[in-house]
């Protein structure tokens, strides 16, 4: 049986910067949700590997990438 390891990442904010967000993570294997509510944008990104070191280089990737949008504003 082969092994499946995810990780998942909520993330909640405006529009604008959840747009950014789903730009940087577009890249990866993973898959990407948005719910609005009023003027809050919650994005959950679902990652998902065969491989604990392939999922850990992904996490790690798209937080960095998240980071710069983050010290940005």
């Amino acid at each position: 049986m082969a092994e499946r390891h995810e990780m998942t990442l909520t993330w909640t904010g405006d529009l604008e910067t959840a747009h950014r967000l789903v730009e940087l993570a577009s890249p990866y294997a993973c898959e990407i949700k948005s719910n609005a509510e009023h003027d809050t944008v919650i994005l959950t990104v679902l990652v998902v590997e065969n491989d604990l070191q392939q999922l850990r280089d992904t996490v790690d990737a798209l937080l960095v990438s998240f980071d710069t949008v983050e010290n940005e504003d």
